[in-house]
């Protein structure tokens, strides 16, 4: 995850992902050790640093596990308290169930030290790095790191259509968006349907915030904002969004427990994949 923290707003790029995306376990994390230390030998070869920098490994909340295989019970109790996730970090700071501790990347102050020209030559040198590691370790071929998610990302959604074809998750997502008030859509397309629209207008709060130049999205790429209001400026937009996230189970509470456990199935299969 990219972050950038300024006065108003926090740049969060893919931060407000599907929430049902299963963490990485140990082999996930042994896999990333394998691949952070092709990239370190990589570099040093070529003259330059890079500290290797692994995904930590997740530490499960009470209840995560039961929410991720959508159980109703364990989600109503996340959605009476956090809504969505996506207010409530402002609300609960110092809450590690929507505040897990960051993984500080050890290269930062180095690249900081490094001028524009020698930042640039370290980034290319990187990303041919980073693209010989994968190939060597999970045999896959990709040009760069943001060309690595993005086949990660178009190989979740290629694997997740498949519950798209399945007559009965069509069935109770036909119910499920009718409740909802919205337009009939494909079971994929509704798992996350309401909570992007509170990430929008948290993205919405805080470019209204913003009064230096936003960050451009590259190309083909979505940012979203989240503004860094205190606990008290950001409780009345969670208050709506608990309402909205316990109305969206309600009319959810067939449809969830059906389609949850596929798809966290289906992405954990493309995550190891990945090395995720």
């Amino acid at each position: 995850m990219f972050i950038v923290k300024a006065i108003a707003v926090t740049l969060l790029a893919g931060s407000f992902g599907s929430p049902a995306s299963p963490p990485s376990g140990d082999t996930a994390y042994d896999t990333q050790t394998k691949l952070e230390a092709k990239r370190v030998a990589c570099m040093t070869e070529r003259g330059l640093d890079y500290l290797a920098a692994p995904e930590p490994r997740h530490e499960w909340q009470p209840g995560e596990r039961e929410r991720l295989a959508g159980d109703l019970d364990a989600l109503r109790a996340y959605r009476a308290k956090y809504g969505f996730g996506v207010w409530s970090p402002n609300v609960y700071p110092k809450d590690k169930v929507v505040n897990p501790v960051g993984h500080e990347n050890p290269n930062n102050k180095m690249l900081m030290s490094l001028s524009a020209g020698q930042l640039k030559k370290w980034r290319a040198a990187d990303d041919s790095c980073f693209s010989q590691a994968v190939k060597e370790v999970l045999g896959k071929t990709v040009t760069s790191q943001d060309d690595y998610y993005d086949q990660l990302e178009a190989a979740t959604q290629k694997s997740l259509s498949v519950l798209d074809q399945d007559k009965e998750l069509v069935r109770l997502g036909s119910q499920f968006a009718a409740c909802l008030g919205v337009e009939p859509a494909e079971p994929t397309a509704l798992d996350g349907l309401s909570r992007s629209k509170i990430v929008r207008q948290a993205s919405d709060v805080a470019r209204k915030a913003w009064k230096g130049e936003l960050p451009k999205a590259p190309k083909g790429r979505t940012i979203t904002f989240r503004p860094n209001l205190k606990p008290a400026q950001a409780r009345p937009y969670l208050d709506k969004e608990i309402k909205a996230a316990l109305k969206d189970l309600e009319c959810g509470k067939d449809f969830y427990p059906a389609y949850s456990p596929e798809a966290m199935e289906i992405r954990s299969r493309v995550d190891q994949e990945f090395g995720r």
